[in-house]
Protein backbone atom coordinates (compact mmCIF):
# COMPACT_ATOMS: atom_id res chain seq x y z
CA UNK A 1 0.00 0.00 0.00
CA UNK A 2 1.20 3.30 -1.10
CA UNK A 3 1.54 6.47 1.42
CA UNK A 4 1.00 9.82 -0.09
CA UNK A 5 2.48 12.66 2.53
CA UNK A 6 2.04 16.06 0.89
CA UNK A 7 4.48 19.14 2.63
CA UNK A 8 4.60 23.03 2.15
CA UNK A 9 7.91 24.89 2.59
CA UNK A 10 7.95 28.60 1.73
CA UNK A 11 4.45 28.34 0.18
CA UNK A 12 6.02 25.56 -2.42
CA UNK A 13 4.15 22.24 -1.81
CA UNK A 14 5.23 18.64 -2.57
CA UNK A 15 4.51 14.96 -2.45
CA UNK A 16 6.38 11.60 -1.03
CA UNK A 17 5.14 8.71 -1.96
CA UNK A 18 6.50 4.94 -0.39
CA UNK A 19 5.15 1.71 1.27
CA UNK A 20 5.03 1.07 4.77
CA UNK A 21 8.34 -2.06 3.95
CA UNK A 22 10.54 1.73 3.57
CA UNK A 23 10.04 4.44 5.80
CA UNK A 24 7.26 4.81 8.82
CA UNK A 25 5.73 8.28 9.31
CA UNK A 26 7.80 8.27 12.26
CA UNK A 27 10.91 8.70 10.67
CA UNK A 28 9.61 12.04 9.30
CA UNK A 29 9.19 13.77 12.37
CA UNK A 30 10.92 17.09 10.76
CA UNK A 31 8.60 17.37 8.02
CA UNK A 32 5.18 17.13 10.62
CA UNK A 33 5.09 21.09 11.12
CA UNK A 34 4.77 21.10 7.22
CA UNK A 35 2.18 18.58 6.24
CA UNK A 36 -0.64 19.99 4.11
CA UNK A 37 -3.76 18.68 2.82
CA UNK A 38 -3.67 17.21 -0.42
CA UNK A 39 -6.68 18.69 -1.47
CA UNK A 40 -4.99 22.08 -1.32
CA UNK A 41 -3.23 23.31 -4.32
CA UNK A 42 -0.97 21.95 -6.60
CA UNK A 43 2.77 20.16 -6.47
CA UNK A 44 5.45 21.46 -7.34
CA UNK A 45 7.36 17.81 -7.85
CA UNK A 46 6.55 14.48 -6.42
CA UNK A 47 9.23 11.94 -5.03
CA UNK A 48 8.56 8.16 -4.81
CA UNK A 49 10.56 5.50 -2.81
CA UNK A 50 11.08 2.63 -5.58
CA UNK A 51 12.11 -0.89 -5.38
CA UNK A 52 14.42 -0.45 -8.68
CA UNK A 53 15.10 2.20 -11.33
CA UNK A 54 15.76 1.65 -14.74
CA UNK A 55 19.38 1.35 -16.67
CA UNK A 56 17.77 2.16 -19.98
CA UNK A 57 19.50 5.74 -20.32
CA UNK A 58 23.34 6.08 -20.46
CA UNK A 59 24.50 8.76 -17.31
CA UNK A 60 27.49 10.69 -17.54
CA UNK A 61 28.98 12.36 -14.60
CA UNK A 62 28.78 16.61 -14.93
CA UNK A 63 29.55 17.17 -11.29
CA UNK A 64 29.84 16.56 -7.82
CA UNK A 65 29.22 17.77 -4.31
CA UNK A 66 31.74 16.47 -1.26
CA UNK A 67 31.84 17.69 2.42
CA UNK A 68 31.76 16.66 5.40
CA UNK A 69 27.97 16.16 5.61
CA UNK A 70 27.40 13.91 2.17
CA UNK A 71 29.05 13.09 -0.90
CA UNK A 72 26.59 13.67 -4.01
CA UNK A 73 27.21 12.61 -7.34
CA UNK A 74 25.45 13.99 -10.28
CA UNK A 75 24.80 12.52 -13.23
CA UNK A 76 23.17 14.03 -16.44
CA UNK A 77 21.38 11.70 -19.66
CA UNK A 78 21.20 13.35 -23.64
CA UNK A 79 18.14 13.76 -22.76
CA UNK A 80 18.59 16.33 -19.75
CA UNK A 81 17.26 13.99 -16.52
CA UNK A 82 19.51 13.78 -14.30
CA UNK A 83 20.76 10.92 -11.42
CA UNK A 84 22.05 11.68 -8.15
CA UNK A 85 23.93 9.16 -6.21
CA UNK A 86 24.11 10.37 -2.23
CA UNK A 87 26.17 9.00 0.67
CA UNK A 88 28.29 9.64 3.63
CA UNK A 89 31.30 10.58 3.09
CA UNK A 90 33.43 7.54 3.13
CA UNK A 91 30.54 5.77 3.17
CA UNK A 92 29.86 3.17 0.18
CA UNK A 93 26.06 2.96 1.15
CA UNK A 94 24.31 5.36 -1.06
CA UNK A 95 21.08 5.74 -2.61
CA UNK A 96 20.54 6.82 -6.29
CA UNK A 97 17.79 9.29 -7.39
CA UNK A 98 16.25 9.86 -10.80
CA UNK A 99 14.35 13.09 -11.95
CA UNK A 100 13.44 14.41 -14.75
CA UNK A 101 14.95 17.87 -16.43
CA UNK A 102 12.92 20.58 -14.56
CA UNK A 103 13.28 18.07 -11.11
CA UNK A 104 8.95 17.64 -11.07
CA UNK A 105 9.00 14.02 -10.94
CA UNK A 106 12.16 11.90 -9.24
CA UNK A 107 12.46 8.62 -7.78
CA UNK A 108 14.58 7.05 -5.40
CA UNK A 109 16.13 3.96 -4.39
CA UNK A 110 17.05 4.03 -1.04
CA UNK A 111 19.72 1.74 0.30
CA UNK A 112 19.27 -0.55 3.21
CA UNK A 113 19.46 0.24 7.38
CA UNK A 114 17.85 2.65 8.69
CA UNK A 115 21.02 4.64 9.56
CA UNK A 116 21.08 5.58 5.73
CA UNK A 117 17.99 5.45 4.63
CA UNK A 118 16.55 8.90 6.61
CA UNK A 119 19.96 10.72 5.84
CA UNK A 120 19.78 9.58 1.92
CA UNK A 121 15.70 10.64 1.57
CA UNK A 122 16.22 14.20 3.51
CA UNK A 123 19.09 15.00 0.85
CA UNK A 124 17.36 13.85 -1.83
CA UNK A 125 13.85 16.39 -1.07
CA UNK A 126 16.63 19.32 -0.01
CA UNK A 127 18.28 18.94 -3.81
CA UNK A 128 14.60 18.92 -5.35
CA UNK A 129 13.43 21.49 -3.68
CA UNK A 130 16.18 23.97 -4.29
CA UNK A 131 16.38 23.07 -7.86
CA UNK A 132 12.76 23.07 -8.94
CA UNK A 133 12.19 26.88 -7.06
CA UNK A 134 15.28 27.63 -8.52
CA UNK A 135 13.39 30.13 -11.40
CA UNK A 136 10.87 30.74 -8.62
CA UNK A 137 12.37 33.85 -6.78
CA UNK A 138 13.62 31.51 -3.68
CA UNK A 139 16.21 30.42 -2.06
CA UNK A 140 17.48 27.65 -0.35
CA UNK A 141 20.67 28.67 2.07
CA UNK A 142 23.40 27.38 4.09
CA UNK A 143 23.04 29.76 7.28
CA UNK A 144 21.55 30.53 10.49
CA UNK A 145 18.47 32.48 11.34
CA UNK A 146 17.25 34.20 14.12
CA UNK A 147 13.48 35.18 14.44
CA UNK A 148 13.35 38.71 16.57
CA UNK A 149 9.52 39.97 16.49
CA UNK A 150 8.64 39.87 13.12
CA UNK A 151 11.90 40.28 11.26
CA UNK A 152 14.36 38.01 10.38
CA UNK A 153 18.42 38.07 10.40
CA UNK A 154 20.43 35.63 8.50
CA UNK A 155 24.12 34.89 9.68
CA UNK A 156 26.61 33.30 6.69
CA UNK A 157 29.92 31.92 6.82
CA UNK A 158 31.63 28.63 6.03
CA UNK A 159 31.32 25.59 8.59
CA UNK A 160 33.38 26.24 11.53
CA UNK A 161 33.20 30.06 11.60
CA UNK A 162 30.77 30.68 14.37
CA UNK A 163 27.53 31.03 12.61
CA UNK A 164 25.15 28.85 15.40
CA UNK A 165 27.20 30.06 17.70
CA UNK A 166 26.18 33.50 17.40
CA UNK A 167 22.93 32.43 16.88
CA UNK A 168 23.24 31.54 20.43
CA UNK A 169 24.48 34.61 21.72
CA UNK A 170 21.83 36.57 20.28
CA UNK A 171 19.41 33.98 21.92
CA UNK A 172 21.39 35.00 25.29
CA UNK A 173 21.61 38.61 24.94
CA UNK A 174 19.47 39.79 22.31
CA UNK A 175 15.61 39.99 24.12
CA UNK A 176 12.80 38.60 21.75
CA UNK A 177 14.91 36.70 19.69
CA UNK A 178 14.02 32.82 18.29
CA UNK A 179 15.92 30.77 16.33
CA UNK A 180 14.44 30.31 13.14
CA UNK A 181 16.68 27.80 11.83
CA UNK A 182 20.15 26.66 12.00
CA UNK A 183 21.44 25.47 8.59
CA UNK A 184 19.12 25.13 5.48
CA UNK A 185 16.34 28.02 5.48
CA UNK A 186 14.41 29.63 2.46
CA UNK A 187 14.40 32.91 1.62
CA UNK A 188 11.48 34.14 -1.44
CA UNK A 189 11.12 36.95 -2.92
CA UNK A 190 7.31 38.26 -3.55
CA UNK A 191 5.00 41.86 -3.44
CA UNK A 192 8.36 43.51 -3.26
CA UNK A 193 10.04 42.40 -0.10
CA UNK A 194 12.08 39.14 0.88
CA UNK A 195 11.05 36.76 3.25
CA UNK A 196 12.74 34.56 5.68
CA UNK A 197 10.85 30.94 6.33
CA UNK A 198 12.00 28.05 8.27
CA UNK A 199 12.34 24.25 6.72
CA UNK A 200 12.39 20.62 7.96
CA UNK A 201 16.49 21.06 7.37
CA UNK A 202 18.38 22.43 9.95
CA UNK A 203 21.33 19.93 10.17
CA UNK A 204 22.55 19.27 13.46
CA UNK A 205 20.00 21.41 15.11
CA UNK A 206 16.43 20.13 15.69
CA UNK A 207 14.84 23.38 14.89
CA UNK A 208 11.70 22.74 12.56
CA UNK A 209 9.47 25.50 12.64
CA UNK A 210 7.08 26.58 10.00
CA UNK A 211 7.14 30.12 10.84
CA UNK A 212 8.24 33.33 8.47
CA UNK A 213 10.16 36.42 9.04
CA UNK A 214 10.52 39.92 6.58
CA UNK A 215 14.23 39.58 6.24
CA UNK A 216 16.14 42.55 7.68
CA UNK A 217 19.47 41.75 7.10
CA UNK A 218 22.03 39.36 6.07
CA UNK A 219 25.50 38.82 8.03
CA UNK A 220 29.00 36.86 6.88
CA UNK A 221 30.77 36.38 9.92
CA UNK A 222 34.41 35.93 9.97
CA UNK A 223 36.54 35.28 13.30
CA UNK A 224 38.97 38.14 14.69
CA UNK A 225 40.46 39.13 17.99
CA UNK A 226 38.27 41.74 17.55
CA UNK A 227 34.41 43.01 16.76
CA UNK A 228 33.93 45.54 14.21
CA UNK A 229 31.04 45.74 11.21
CA UNK A 230 31.11 46.89 7.95
CA UNK A 231 28.16 47.43 5.46
CA UNK A 232 28.72 45.77 2.28
CA UNK A 233 28.51 47.31 -1.82
CA UNK A 234 26.39 45.61 -3.81
CA UNK A 235 29.32 43.82 -5.26
CA UNK A 236 30.65 42.69 -1.70
CA UNK A 237 27.02 41.57 -1.17
CA UNK A 238 26.52 39.33 -4.23
CA UNK A 239 29.75 37.44 -3.08
CA UNK A 240 29.11 36.40 0.34
CA UNK A 241 25.57 35.55 -0.88
CA UNK A 242 25.68 33.82 -3.76
CA UNK A 243 28.20 30.81 -2.91
CA UNK A 244 25.80 30.46 0.16
CA UNK A 245 22.45 29.44 -2.37
CA UNK A 246 22.03 25.74 -3.03
CA UNK A 247 22.88 25.34 -6.90
CA UNK A 248 24.42 23.85 -9.57
CA UNK A 249 26.51 26.23 -11.07
CA UNK A 250 27.09 24.12 -14.17
CA UNK A 251 23.72 24.13 -15.00
CA UNK A 252 23.07 27.25 -16.62
CA UNK A 253 19.04 27.67 -16.04
CA UNK A 254 19.61 26.67 -12.38
CA UNK A 255 22.27 28.95 -11.92
CA UNK A 256 20.92 31.81 -13.78
CA UNK A 257 17.18 31.48 -11.84
CA UNK A 258 19.77 31.89 -8.39
CA UNK A 259 21.46 35.01 -9.92
CA UNK A 260 18.82 36.64 -10.77
CA UNK A 261 17.02 35.74 -6.81
CA UNK A 262 20.49 36.74 -5.65
CA UNK A 263 20.34 40.10 -7.22
CA UNK A 264 16.90 41.37 -5.88
CA UNK A 265 17.51 40.02 -2.48
CA UNK A 266 21.09 42.71 -1.97
CA UNK A 267 19.12 45.32 -3.54
CA UNK A 268 16.56 44.60 -0.87
CA UNK A 269 18.18 43.92 1.90
CA UNK A 270 21.11 45.05 3.55
CA UNK A 271 24.19 43.11 3.75
CA UNK A 272 27.26 43.22 6.14
CA UNK A 273 30.33 41.57 7.87
CA UNK A 274 30.95 40.91 11.19
CA UNK A 275 34.76 40.27 12.38
CA UNK A 276 33.89 39.09 15.64
CA UNK A 277 34.62 37.02 19.18
CA UNK A 278 32.34 34.37 20.09
CA UNK A 279 30.90 37.08 22.92
CA UNK A 280 28.17 39.34 24.51
CA UNK A 281 29.83 42.51 22.67
CA UNK A 282 29.52 40.63 19.27
CA UNK A 283 25.83 40.10 19.27
CA UNK A 284 25.36 43.61 20.95
CA UNK A 285 27.04 45.33 17.86
CA UNK A 286 25.48 42.86 15.52
CA UNK A 287 22.27 43.87 16.77
CA UNK A 288 22.56 47.18 17.37
CA UNK A 289 24.00 47.87 13.67
CA UNK A 290 21.26 45.64 11.90
CA UNK A 291 18.23 46.13 13.62
CA UNK A 292 18.22 49.71 12.67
Amino acid sequence: MKNNFFYQVAGHRFRLSFSNDFLGEDSLSNYAPFRVSKETGDCLFSLSIVDNLSDELDYKQVGQFNNDIAFIGVFKSDGGSFRFRIAYPGSRDYCTMDTDAAFRVAQVKLPAGDKHRFFCLNNCLMLLYAFSTANLDTLMMHASVIKNGADGFIFLGKSGTGKSTHSRLWLDYVEGSELLNDDNPVVRIFDGKAIVYGTPWSGKTPCYRNEEALLKGIVKLQQAPLNQIKTLSLLQAYAIVFPACSSMRWEEEIASGVHRTVEKLISMVACYRLDCLPDKAAADLSASTIKE
